[in-house]
């Protein structure tokens, strides 16, 4: 079997990544009396500030190599280098020496760049061959990008005709909810998220999908909300039973505080904060759920309502994440 030429470095944040990068680099143009070797490299990372990293750490090392503070005692990366190389210290000063003042002298051959500034150096070489303008410009700028996609986007409107009954209907469910019907802002805060990076996992599970794919998934998902929505009011209404049943007037209850949260429900009020923005789940869960006087039926009476406000809170909740 062949030997791989890549070799791969898994480590953590702070380990020492960078300090083993500048190794290899400094062994490859330390390796050789060809001081402009360097010419030939082409290093690449991420961002600009890990390429100005690599660059200062490799002319400090060069310049500590050629001129160190203490002979005697070399750093700890000269001393790997040596080692490596089999080469003697001094000629290794050597080596260093001339190495740097060749990549001063000639700094735009010293490459170390991010992979975007790469690529756009690639690209712009071949632009001819790649048939788009010489003097072509690259938008980094997120929000315009954003923008002229969604403005493309809208005028489909009309043509598409899925893609119109998606938008329409967004754009119609957005006024019930007294909502602007705009659906541009909301499209945009959607459309943010291509642009982070822990979202590009999920993103590419979407490629393939058409909008008739989520429109059965929307079919779906109002299927189960109708469900859930069918069982908080079937609790709801078995909890105002059990009210009713006990014998027990409705003004027992502080300000009806409770039947009137199961009320609510039965008359189609599912939202979280309007339901559950009060202490009445801390007054069931301590039993204060009558005006003082009041005896309890039992505490049979107290566990069914309070079975209930738990069961359909829980149903509410799941239905809010749908």
């Amino acid at each position: 079997m062949q030997n791989s030429s890549f070799i791969i470095y898994n480590a953590s944040a702070g380990s020492g990544k960078t300090f083993k990068l500048v190794q290899e680099y400094l062994k490859i143009v330390l390796s050789t009396e060809n001081s402009t070797v360097f010419n030939q490299i082409l290093a690449i990372t991420f961002t600009n500030k890990a390429a100005n990293e690599m660059k200062s750490r490799i002319l400090d090392s060069l310049f500590e190599f050629s001129h160190p503070k203490n002979p005697k005692k070399p750093s700890t990366l000269f001393l790997l280098l040596a080692k490596d190389l089999n080469i003697e210290h001094h000629h290794l000063q050597k080596r260093a020496n001339i190495t740097l003042r060749q990549i001063l002298h000639n700094y735009a051959f010293f490459d170390i760049s991010t992979i975007d500034k790469f690529t756009h150096r690639l690209i712009r070489t071949f632009a001819k061959d790649l048939k788009i303008p010489q003097n072509f410009e690259v938008v980094l700028d997120t929000d315009l990008l954003l923008g002229e996609g969604i403005d493309r986007l809208i005028n489909k409107a009309g043509t598409d005709k899925v893609l119109t009954k998606v938008l329409i209907d967004f754009a119609l469910e957005k006024i019930q909810d007294d909502k602007s019907w705009d659906i541009a802002y909301d499209l945009t805060k959607m459309g943010k998220l291509s642009f982070e990076e822990n979202q590009s996992y999920h993103l590419e599970h979407l490629q393939n999908k058409s909008p008739k794919h989520f429109l059965a998934l929307k079919k779906l998902i109002k299927q189960k909300i109708l469900l859930i929505e069918g069982e908080v009011i079937d609790i709801a209404k078995q909890a105002l039973d059990t009210i009713t049943h006990s014998g027990l007037e409705l003004e027992v209850f502080p300000r009806k505080t409770l039947p009137n949260h199961f009320a609510k429900i039965c008359d189609s009020e599912f939202s979280p904060t309007k339901l559950y923005n009060n202490q009445l789940e801390n007054n069931l869960l301590e039993g204060k759920i009558f005006k003082s006087g009041i005896e309890s039926p039992g505490p049979e009476f107290v566990s069914e309502l309070n079975r209930c406000f738990l069961e359909i809170k829980k149903r509410i909740y799941d239905r809010a994440f749908l």
